[in-house]
């Protein structure tokens, strides 16, 4: 197994293996809807596929490399069925008994991101920066709801 850690630094998550900085994440804009992954094949463009950031996918010009969805994932490589589970902290992407387990810091500024890589993945960066990010947008939602609900309920009731 290997593991992998994400940390922010200067505006962008920056994917380490131990041996230096691999891959970046940044995102382009504040609510988190749309992001940038730069790896040594590219330039990618992520964002959520729905209004609840369930799937998301990363592209470059020429089409989807990578789309995580927990009804119908895609992967570089060959493989066969390729499963996306998130969660509240945490989500996993199984194909062919390999496994990427992405576990996010349990405040949103708490600490590394843990990327834990059992088997052979092709386009290792792109695939774990792509799980960072739908976690992260997920997580981002839910915060901006948390402080419009909270916002409304300190108004009181309107006379």
């Amino acid at each position: 197994m290997t593991m992998l850690t994400v940390r922010k630094q200067h505006g962008a998550y920056v994917l380490d293996s131990g041996a230096g900085p691999r891959a970046w994440l940044r995102t382009t804009g504040w609510t988190w809807r749309c992001g940038e992954i730069r790896t040594d094949a590219g330039l990618w463009t992520v964002e959520p596929t729905d209004r609840r950031r369930i799937g998301v996918t990363a592209r470059a010009e020429h089409g989807a490399a990578v789309r995580l969805d927990p009804s119908r994932s895609h992967v570089p490589g060959p493989g066969g069925v390729t499963r996306w589970a998130p969660g509240r902290c945490g989500g996993e992407l199984v194909r062919d008994g390999h496994r990427l387990a992405v576990r996010l810091p349990g405040r949103p500024a708490g600490g590394p991101i843990r990327v834990d890589v059992t088997g052979e993945w092709a386009e290792l960066d792109l695939v774990a920066l792509t799980a960072c990010f739908a976690l992260l947008t997920r997580r981002r939602q839910r915060t901006l709801i948390m402080m419009a609900v909270i916002s409304t309920a300190g108004r009181g009731p309107v006379s």
